[in-house]
């Protein structure tokens, strides 16, 4: 009997406990859960034991709710996004045959817990972007109507959930960063001159027309958003979208709205030049809507891509019969002509750098994440992985201020991990006989050159 040394998700749950207080309607409480394979008695036991972990913690720590469960074969953390709204994800830990056939054992500390919490809130988020609060009243303010929740929920998350790798989570799923494109002074403010006046040539006549953001393959050139909405438009462009990415990887949707005006999962195409989540022109009525900021308000999204450039603007939904897509198709194709040669350049000056080093560097601040080693690589093992998740978790939550760490492999690489206010820096060398001074000297070098004041104490 072979191991299964990968972690996979048990189930995904998101309950309501103030529902189903009568006995014998226990399972009311369940807005969603995947898989369906698993009985509704055992999804409602998982409600109610999610239910005890909350009351009994909460004795320990009343203003901190319980938020991860350990047990020898799972691996739980416990969300909740908004009042009477609770998330719990359970993945099986890691498991291999035992002495005894009939046993197996588990690795219990493989799982990281807060790459978990991260992908909980993600998938939270994804749900926010595009169908706002789960409990936000409808426009009539009439009670909400739970089984249709129930549908567009399971509608929007089944698919959405399992296009997760769930055996390839990493640091990268963790840090959950956004990466930005290094440009020139000249070429950068030429890009914003060109993009504020095709937004102020629309706004004349359609003043709730705006621009949101600009990006060149997987990277961020400039967005007008605030922060959180940016990574959830970034996370919806690279992770589901996949722009930037080879179009034969497969598996890449985007998001329209159906003929009920719900949001719909459908499969891209191939890479094309026009508006990303539109038919054809005349399907204006397919072009999702996103809420942004307070996730109150509706505004329909709108995708241009154009080679590698991808551009997005917002509309108020009352206004888009007002929008003549050939007129905006033709600005934005006589502005970035000639634009994509320069940022291809800047591209590929940054990847030489990226080349050269192994590295991935985290700004908490701005969510800007630059990294030479790209997630899901081989370079990334199982070892690695787990070393950089646990210096991270430390980083995260020691009391001691952790500041760097340093640690050799049993393969003899070495890891070298900087933490300075919201910075974070990691660096892996496979240099098998540098000693520990040469290689702290590299750092400082490495530093010094290529992100100088960035660590300064």
């Amino acid at each position: 009997m072979s191991g299964n040394l990968d972690t996979s998700l048990h189930y995904f749950l998101i309950f309501n406990p103030k529902l189903g207080q009568k006995e014998g309607t226990e399972h009311e409480k369940i807005l969603f859960f995947y898989p369906q394979t698993i009985s509704i008695g055992d999804q409602t036991n998982f409600v109610g034991l999610t239910e005890g972990y909350i009351v009994c913690t909460r004795q320990f720590s009343p203003e901190k709710p319980c938020e991860f469960i350990h047990t020898q074969k799972n691996t739980i953390t416990i969300l909740s996004p908004e009042p009477d709204i609770w998330i719990v994800m359970s993945v099986s830990n890691p498991s291999q045959p035992g002495k005894d056939a009939k046993q197996r054992d588990y690795v219990e500390d493989e799982t990281d817990e807060f790459i978990l919490k991260r992908v909980a809130q993600q998938v939270y988020s994804m749900w926010t972007l595009f169908n706002g609060p789960l409990l936000k009243l409808p426009q009539d303010k009439q009670p909400i109507n739970y089984e249709q929740l129930r549908k567009r929920v399971d509608q929007f998350l089944k698919p959405y959930i399992q296009q997760m790798a769930f055996d390839q989570l990493d640091i990268f799923n963790s840090l959950d960063g956004i990466r930005f494109l290094p440009l020139n002074k000249n070429v950068y403010l030429t890009l914003i001159s060109y993009v504020n006046s095709i937004e102020c040539n629309f706004q004349s006549t359609i003043p709730s027309f705006k621009f949101g953001t600009l990006l060149y393959k997987d990277n961020i050139i400039w967005s007008s958003l605030n922060q959180n909405d940016t990574r959830s438009i970034y996370n919806y462009l690279t992770n589901i979208v996949k722009i930037g990415s080879d179009s034969s990887t497969g598996g890449t949707s985007w998001m329209i709205l159906n003929n009920n005006g719900e949001p719909n999962w459908h499969t891209k195409g191939s890479k094309k030049n026009g508006f990303l989540n539109m038919i054809d022109l005349t399907s204006k009525s397919t072009l999702p809507f996103v809420y942004l900021e307070d996730k109150e308000k509706q505004t329909t999204m709108i995708i241009y891509e154009q080679k590698d450039t991808i551009i997005l603007f917002f509309i108020d939904p009352v206004d888009i019969h007002l929008l003549k897509f050939e007129e905006l198709s033709a600005s934005l194709v006589s502005k970035f002509e000639f634009i994509n040669p320069i940022l291809d350049d800047s591209y590929t000056k940054k990847s030489f750098f990226d080349d050269q080093y192994k590295y991935i560097y985290f700004n908490q601040m701005n969510l800007a994440i630059r990294a030479s080693i790209k997630s899901k690589s081989p370079e990334l093992t199982k070892d690695i992985l787990k070393i950089l998740n646990d210096i991270h978790a430390d980083f995260e939550t020691s009391s001691e201020n952790i500041s760097e760490t340093i640690i050799k492999t049993q393969t003899d690489r070495w890891i070298v991990a900087k933490r300075i206010d919201f910075r974070e820096f990691y660096f892996i060398f496979d240099n098998k006989n540098t000693t520990l001074l040469e290689i702290d000297e590299e750092v400082k070098n490495l530093t010094n050159k290529y992100f100088k004041n960035l660590f300064i104490e």
